[in-house]
């Protein structure tokens, strides 16, 4: 996975912007190894949640959001659960980390 740290400080106290994750080039940039590693391991993760809350904002306008104006101009219980049960399924579809 190719990424990019947005903002980073080097340990000399310049300030970056958009910084490859290679671990080479964090050293390079004066990173300890296990800190350029820490870096890259939290960009992975920020790039991995973008790509959820992207996949699952796609899924809902393609396919939540119709059943949902649906249920709004019928308003029956068949198309209410409908709509509940496509969000459920894109929820576990494209499930979001435990906050800690």
């Amino acid at each position: 996975m190719t990424n990019t740290i947005a903002k980073l400080q080097t340990p000399g106290g310049e300030d970056l912007i958009n910084v490859p994750c290679d671990l080479l080039v964090l050293i390079a940039l004066g990173f300890p190894e296990d800190r350029a590693k820490e870096l890259i391991a939290t960009a992975q993760k920020e790039a991995e949640l973008a790509f959820l809350v992207a996949a699952r904002r796609a899924a809902y306008v393609a396919e939540a959001d119709p059943l949902f104006l649906e249920w709004q101009y019928d308003e029956t219980a068949e198309k209410e659960k409908a709509w509940r049960d496509k969000v459920a399924e894109i929820k576990a579809r494209y499930p979001l980390p435990e906050r800690t």
